[in-house]
């Protein structure tokens, strides 16, 4: 599946589900990690909430504050952006990654 059907997807479950609304503007960036694991992730400003796609699933991530950069964490998987870099953590491991 190509990554802008994987996009397309990932937003119209989001707002097939009510998670938000038809006129927010999102962005998808996919990042490129250590070690060659990757992922993307659909960012909805309007509901302070990232959609992660990595392993073939996809998981809504509720935004939390942040002192920079800016956070998003939900059952044991963090992702921290700063700029075009990203940290994942999930299951008790850190994980660098690049904005490609």
């Amino acid at each position: 599946m190509t990554m802008m059907r994987i996009g397309a997807a990932m937003a119209l479950a989001a707002l097939t589900a009510g998670l938000a609304p038809p006129a927010t503007a999102q962005s998808f960036v996919n990042y490129e990690c250590d070690g060659g694991s990757q992922f993307e992730l659909a960012l909805f400003p309007d509901t302070k909430a990232a959609f992660l796609q990595l392993d073939g699933k996809s998981v809504r991530l509720p935004q939390f504050v942040s002192l920079s950069g800016t956070r998003y964490r939900k059952d044991g998987i963090t992702i921290w952006i700063k700029g075009d870099r990203a940290t994942l953590r999930r299951a008790g491991k850190r994980i660098e990654c690049a904005a490609r």
